[in-house]
């Protein structure tokens, strides 16, 4: 079965949540040591499958130059549920060879994702390996983590002689959100999922959210509760929530928070917090956050906004869109096209 085909045929078969290797992946996935819980495994797991379909996944082929087989080395992060299939859907697209680690965190899905791939696409060049094994064997690297782990990486691809240009490090980044005060309920429970699904890891959620100063904050609140009545933090998110609440008490940094700690947000400077603490920013000029944001940019991955603002800004992206990227958006403004044609 041709590649495209056979990607389109598992995602369907994935559809359904009680097939086996999906079913059976959640489960371990849930007692795995990460902060993933079950409705934001099935959102995630959901979504990306949504994303391949025939015509989508041909339009993508497109835009990558065939130049020969190459292999092409992932070390994946495990922030995020299922994060690791769009570079292995990138990597196969453009006719390369998929070599790929997997976090301790998160080892099942894409692993029972494979396997039932290479039932349908025998001898397909994929394979996952030890995080060395990658570093190794690979022609091109592309990694994504902390910056510390960033700079750990970078160390073993200079001794495996993988030159700087062939590695795509993608560091620690995180994005944020820009409201006028005149957003509707339904923008704010975007909002709410934009900053607290995967309990706020990943640099696509929000973690600053600038308003106007003076902006009555009751509504996001409520719009925060009523998310988490359908998204329930983990228990170790909230446990941090709290020691962090405790903190921000005794410093008397304004905040609130849910009174079983499923979400807390803090007014202060705009400094992003640990994952899962929002940071609520007052701005009196709109020039001002635009000037921030440029100064910020190298450490921001996007800008979520409605309405008029959004209209006015041609890079900002709607609210609502951060957990559900499209299959060939462009991490750290990069494109899979430009890294793996060569």
């Amino acid at each position: 079965m041709k590649l495209i085909q056979a990607l389109v045929h598992v995602s369907n078969l994935w559809s359904d949540p009680e097939i086996p290797s999906r079913s059976v992946a959640t489960m371990r996935t849930l007692a795995a040591d990460n902060r993933f819980t079950e409705e934001a495994i099935a959102f995630a797991v959901n979504q990306q499958l949504s994303l391949l379909n025939e015509s989508r996944l041909e339009k993508w082929a497109n835009e990558f130059e065939s130049t020969g087989m190459k292999s092409i080395g992932v070390l994946n992060p495990g922030n995020i549920p299922f994060v690791e299939l769009q570079d292995l859907v990138a990597t196969l697209i453009s006719g390369h060879r998929y070599l790929g680690s997997i976090s301790s965190k998160t080892p099942f899905l894409l692993q029972a994702f494979l396997d039932d791939l290479l039932v349908e696409a025998r001898g397909l060049p994929a394979a996952l390996l030890e995080a060395d094994q990658v570093i190794a064997s690979c022609d091109r690297l592309i990694a994504s983590g902390s910056d510390s782990v960033m700079q750990h990486v970078l160390s073993k691809a200079e001794e495996a002689e993988l030159p700087r240009d062939a590695c795509w490090l993608r560091g620690h980044r995180y994005s944020v959100a820009v409201l006028d005060g005149r957003e509707r309920n339904e923008a704010l429970l975007d909002l709410a999922e934009d900053a607290l699904l995967h309990e706020g890891m990943g640099c696509r959620s929000v973690a600053l959210v600038f308003a106007p100063k003076g902006m009555d904050i009751d509504p996001v609140l409520d719009a925060f509760a009523t998310y988490r009545g359908l998204f329930p933090a983990h228990s170790s998110t909230r446990g941090a929530l709290k020691m962090q609440r405790a903190f921000l008490k005794a410093v008397s940094t304004p905040h609130a928070f849910a009174d079983d700690d499923q979400f807390l947000i803090s007014r202060g400077e705009a400094e992003a917090q640990l994952p899962g603490h929002v940071r609520w920013v007052e701005y009196e000029s709109l020039v001002a956050v635009e000037s921030w944001l440029d100064e910020s940019k190298d450490h921001i991955q996007c800008v979520f906004s409605d309405g008029s603002l959004r209209q006015e800004h041609d890079a900002w992206q709607a609210l609502g869109t951060a957990q559900r990227p499209a299959l060939d958006w462009e991490p750290d403004g990069r494109s899979h096209a430009s890294f793996l044609s060569f």
